[in-house]
């Protein structure tokens, strides 16, 4: 007869291929989906940097015009 014990260990061993197999969403492996994660990622982060540099660029433009 199993314990709880056995079955929680049992479970853990096969978390990993579980979780993997059930990665397949839309078709796209782990590794597609890394990809698409980064890449969004990304764009996230250039988005978010964009407005920084404008004002950066703008109040450097504005020191220049008041020489």
């Amino acid at each position: 007869m199993s314990t709880p014990h056995d079955v929680a260990v049992e479970a853990v061993k096969a978390a990993p291929p579980v979780a993997v197999s059930s990665a397949m969403l839309l078709g796209l492996s782990p590794a597609d989906w890394i990809t698409v994660l980064t890449l969004v990622y990304l764009l996230l982060q250039i988005g978010l940097l964009i407005p920084k540099y404008w004002a950066k660029l703008s109040e450097c433009l504005s020191k220049e015009a008041e020489k």
